[in-house]
């Protein structure tokens, strides 16, 4: 059952009742739009751990801006924007480590992968809990 629905509805003649234009499922992370020109739902379901933790986080602290975002229909752009820009501030602030840390720069020398890959990973997970404080848990 999706907790937030949007007050907007439209007559769907396959169920035979109003239906909301938008619906988000917090727990499946699910965001459902009823078209009204094709008379069909359209669903998007976000895989991501950081949208998981962003709609949990966002259900419990700011429950209004997500009513308000799935009101007005801007829960897609929202969720997409946020998943480009984590995941390009993750990816940016791994790649700086990668580029200043001696201890990756010695394993890029040697040819080492297997050292290349165990900093990387730790930099990813070093790089997410930065990342989330800032722009997740908000």
């Amino acid at each position: 059952m999706s907790r937030y629905k949007s007050e907007q509805t439209a007559y769907s003649p396959l169920k035979k009742k109003s239906v909301p234009l938008w619906r988000l499922d917090t727990n499946t992370l699910t965001v459902t739009h009823f078209n009204t020109d094709a008379q069909t739902e359209e669903s998007k379901t976000y895989s991501t751990d950081f949208i998981r933790y962003h709609l949990h986080f966002s259900d419990s602290h700011c429950p209004n801006r997500l009513r308000r975002l799935v009101n007005d229909g801007r829960i897609v752009p929202y969720l997409d924007d946020m998943e480009l820009k984590v995941g390009d501030a993750i990816s940016r602030q791994v790649e700086l480590w990668k580029q200043t840390d001696s201890c990756y720069q010695k394993a890029l020398l040697s040819g080492d992968a297997e050292k290349m890959l165990g900093l990387e990973n730790c930099f990813v997970y070093m790089a997410r809990e930065t990342v989330f404080e800032c722009m997740v848990y908000i």
